[in-house]
């Protein structure tokens, strides 16, 4: 998935979450760890976290690295030992003035010449006289030799990640259907993995953009986003999401290059530099409920996964209403966030103040309320009733009815009623006004739920 660029790359990104002096040196990345080795423990403790996070990283994206390190008093030297390391040449234990001519990029052009003349360690060269090995061979070459020698200071133009992440790519290819696209995605996803890390950061939201066929009478881009209800350093479970959406969608025309943009991150105390963990926490097996729902959503559409959410309302079959099960989670995961960032470590969620009541409510209810039969001032279903319990009162009516002018105010009396046939009841009496008569308050009768 990762050809060497973007792997080395990747080693740098995570290598700022150790050190801010990171540079990409020809093929290798240098570190000056000076700074950091008291932070960490000592070097051997900073680089064996640091290799464990690389490890993790290559093996979370299916690819396969052999990590080598090297040290020096300077960083040509380090370089020169890790060259050796590379071709299987002696040892960090070797003497610097006997390290090889080709261990130092500035000589490599003149290789040929330097081997007839007998220059084959650094040492040789330093010998010749250095007025001629300027007008032979230039002064970048002395000047290399005296930064490995510690006689003039390095000077590196050190890395910095940007805020937000926005990177593009061309495609090996034409792609002419969209899940095909999910090959470019993954390699763009694991630059933006890396980059997380090295910015101690997770990933709420991100923007894939497709770039069609400019030939065709189409629009010149395609786009989805994704948007995750806990930031991940982790993306394989972003990399689902993106992947179900893509086989839901139908290329215009040809595809020749992905982009990739990051649009909600926020910092994590318990990122990668901080943790012992790739991961934002211990990894656990399987999909959390969480990450399921988000899935699903991205499956079969945001509408079609749905969750109850409480209202604040009296009337029963206003108690509660069905959302998408996505937003409502996002409200959920950022209360467990905020519990999480105070340190507690039972974490306990509640959508509403939990208050004590002696109502019994009923396991099924009824969508539309039934109006029964009534003999004498009773109700009747399937046969006669036997009254168990009630009146519980309820009214609903004036500043308590939000949506007053839709719906007409609701004045009920519950009871609990047993059905030989049906079981127990709920049931409603309203009080209404007194009729032509006047010979008293008229009742009407509702069944309104079935108790389990």
């Amino acid at each position: 998935m990762l050809d060497e660029a973007d792997a080395q790359r990747a080693v740098a990104s995570m290598a700022l979450g150790f050190t801010p002096r990171v540079a990409l040196l020809d093929e290798a990345v240098l570190m000056d760890v000076t700074a950091s080795l008291r932070l960490f423990g000592g070097l051997a403790r900073l680089m064996q976290q640091l290799e464990q996070r690389l490890l993790a990283f290559f093996e979370s994206n299916h690819c396969s690295a052999l990590v080598r390190r090297s040290q020096g008093a300077t960083s040509l030297i380090a370089m020169a030992r890790l060259r050796m390391k590379a071709g299987q040449g002696a040892g960090p234990q070797q003497r610097v003035a006997d390290l090889p001519m080709h261990s130092l990029s500035a000589a490599r052009p003149h290789l040929g010449v330097l081997e007839r003349i007998g220059c084959r360690t650094w040492d040789d060269l330093l010998r010749l006289p250095r007025g001629g090995v300027a007008r032979r061979f230039g002064a970048e070459l002395l000047e290399a030799l005296d930064r490995a020698r510690g006689t003039v200071a390095d000077e590196y133009k050190w890395l910095v990640l940007p805020e937000h992440f926005e990177e593009k790519i061309e495609l090996d290819a034409l792609v002419i259907h969209a899940p095909a696209l999910m090959a470019g995605a993954l390699r763009l996803l694991a630059r933006l993995q890396a980059w997380l890390l090295g910015r101690q950061s997770g990933l709420s939201a991100l923007r894939l953009t497709w770039h069609l066929d400019k030939r065709r009478d189409v629009p010149p881009i395609g786009e989805l986003e994704v948007r995750t209800a806990q930031p991940a350093q982790d993306l394989r479970h972003v990399a689902r999401l993106v992947a179900e959406q893509l086989a839901q969608h139908k290329l215009p025309a040809p595809v020749h290059s992905l982009s990739l943009q990051s649009l909600v991150t926020e910092p994590l105390a318990d990122a990668a530099a901080a943790t012992a963990s790739l991961l934002m926490a211990e990894r656990k097996q399987g999909d959390s409920a969480l990450e399921l729902i988000e899935r699903l959503s991205a499956r079969l559409g945001e509408a079609q996964v749905q969750a109850w959410q409480p209202v604040a309302d009296h009337r029963p079959e206003h108690m509660q209403r069905w959302v998408p099960a996505q937003g409502a989670l996002k409200s959920i995961a950022a209360s467990a966030n905020l519990e999480r960032a105070r340190g507690k470590k039972d974490l306990k969620i509640s959508a509403i103040p939990v208050t004590r009541t002696e109502a019994l409510y009923p396991s099924w209810l009824l969508p539309q309320a039934l109006m029964l039969a009534v003999a004498g001032n009773s109700p009747v279903y399937q046969g006669k009733l036997v009254r168990l319990a009630g009146p519980q009162r309820l009214e609903a009516s004036g500043w308590l009815m939000p949506d007053l002018p839709s719906k007409p105010p609701a004045i009920r009396d519950y009871f609990i009623y047993r059905s030989q046939q049906a079981g127990l009841l709920w049931i409603y009496s309203e009080r209404l006004a007194l009729n032509s008569s006047g010979a008293g308050p008229r009742r009407a009768w509702f069944l309104h739920g079935f108790f389990a």
